[in-house]
């Protein structure tokens, strides 16, 4: 049995919601192309602004600290990580349609706390994530971090 979530909700004082400004949490995995795709879906139906962004994690502070010399510094990591999260977010550009007004973000640190952020100062009604396992040594997923934080509703996207 599967259960989708409807965007025909109310508010607490009997109004009806539509998200009028959506952001996707967008890292290049199969997760996040399904929440730009649903995200998308949304967006023209609403007829709502999209915003799809990603974030550069920080290099590990570990990183040619250890006892084997690695042939990289952070700096150079960091660029090609930035360098890749752009054409990320190109190619998840391109997959909107032109009916669809959308502008990308690049941000840089903790995914979470970079993301909140964002949610905070441009206002979102609407933050759409697809699922990405958890590690080990950070133990919760950005979505579940942004959940009750917040005025904007979050929807996790599972891939099918």
């Amino acid at each position: 049995m599967r259960l989708e979530a409807t965007l025909e909700e109310t508010t607490p004082t009997g109004e009806e919601w539509t998200p009028r400004r959506i952001l996707v949490a967008f890292d290049g995995s199969d997760g996040a192309w399904a929440a730009l795709h649903r995200a998308i879906e949304i967006a023209q139906r609403e007829r709502a602004l999209l915003t799809i962004a990603a974030v550069v994690p920080e290099p590990s502070p570990w990183i040619g600290l250890g006892l084997v010399t690695v042939p990289y510094s952070r700096e150079t990591l960091l660029r090609d990580a930035q360098r890749a999260m752009e054409q990320a977010l190109a190619a998840a550009r391109d997959e909107v349609p032109a009916t669809v007004s959308v502008t990308t973000r690049l941000l840089s640190g903790r995914p979470a706390r970079a993301l909140r952020r964002l949610i905070d100062h441009d206002d979102f009604d609407l933050v759409v994530t697809g699922p990405r396992r958890r590690g080990r040594i950070h133990g919760r997923s950005v979505t579940r971090s942004l959940l009750g934080r917040g005025r904007a509703s979050v929807l996790a996207v599972r891939p099918t």
